[in-house]
């Protein structure tokens, strides 16, 4: 009866620490399980927030881009505006002055803005140097100098070729209708910015927003 109380005696305070330690143990897993579970919180919240961020920045430049394709339509119409100016003061020049060809550009030149007063300085010196190219030929070369990295088109750019590629070659009179010819080729393109543009930038814009929208999708 002794010895069975002696061993009960004895493993009670076993028993204790087995319980102790199996609590602790338990208590252990439970903070490093809530823990982790923070840190999972964390992970999560901070890849919503890049996400967010990103779809931001994404919808920011697709909708700058299509702004972009619309405000490059406006900025044609202006610089079409400059080309068609100049060719009148040219035809101007060439029908009340009286005025040579070199002598005309000059005076052109003096009385334009970029890019086009950069191309007629350009096509004056050319000329002064006479080095038997022919004027189509410097007139093509200036162009692709000077109104490289503009907002007109190939066509606009061809339009304005033609317009220099009969001076020096026809009496005063064709040369005059040519330019008119030229003239009226330039304000029918106006015409038909003037008359698309504000339909074609919204939906540049639309189509811009759209695509980061389609982005955002893929990404997400």
């Amino acid at each position: 009866m002794a010895l069975r109380w002696k061993k009960c005696r004895c493993g009670r305070p076993f028993g204790r620490w087995l319980r102790k330690k199996y609590l602790n143990g338990m208590l252990y897993s439970a903070e490093r399980i809530q823990s982790a579970k923070w840190r999972l919180f964390l992970m999560q919240t901070w890849i919503f927030f890049i996400k967010i961020i990103g779809a931001i920045c994404v919808m920011t430049g697709c909708g700058g881009a299509g702004l972009a394709m619309g405000v490059s339509w406006k900025r044609r119409y202006v610089q079409l505006g400059q080309m068609q100016r100049s060719l009148r003061m040219l035809h101007g020049e060439i029908r009340y002055t009286g005025a040579e060809l070199p002598e005309a550009i000059d005076q052109i030149a003096l009385r334009q803005e970029k890019p086009f007063s950069d191309f007629y300085h350009g096509l004056s010196e050319q000329m002064r140097r006479m080095d038997g190219q022919s004027l189509k030929t410097l007139w093509q070369t200036e162009i692709e100098k000077c109104l490289n990295n503009t907002y007109l088109t190939k066509e606009d750019k061809q339009i304005f070729l033609e317009s220099g590629s009969q001076l020096g070659y026809l009496d005063r009179q064709m040369q005059l209708s040519s330019l008119e010819a030229c003239m009226a080729q330039i304000e029918d393109n106006q015409n038909m910015i003037r008359k698309n543009m504000k339909e074609k930038q919204k939906l540049s814009v639309a189509l811009g927003l759209l695509s980061g929208f389609f982005i955002i999708i893929l990404l997400i």
